[in-house]
């Protein structure tokens, strides 16, 4: 129900420009709220997340030897004198 009276012209100079009611028009561009969620509930949901416990990897029982073939390769190289 229109408040004012500016508002009852508004809509009548919009049913009469669009050939139907103001509710009409916005209820195209916006379904109703049913619609709305009957459409959330075709939908499927998202897979949860699988949850798994952290684990500590074991320590590398040869890591200094490791260390050592990544620091030597990392190295820069010298480059041959000419």
């Amino acid at each position: 129900m229109p408040t004012t009276t500016q508002q009852a012209e508004y809509e009548a100079l919009i049913a009469e420009r669009y050939g139907r009611p103001l509710a009409a028009i916005l209820e195209e561009q916006h379904p109703p709220v049913a619609d709305l969620h009957k459409e959330r509930r075709r939908r499927l949901s998202p897979p949860s997340p699988v949850w798994r416990p952290s684990v500590p990897p074991e320590p590398d029982p040869r890591w200094a030897e490791h260390r050592a073939i990544l620091e030597a390769a990392i190295q820069p190289r010298r480059r041959p004198s000419s």
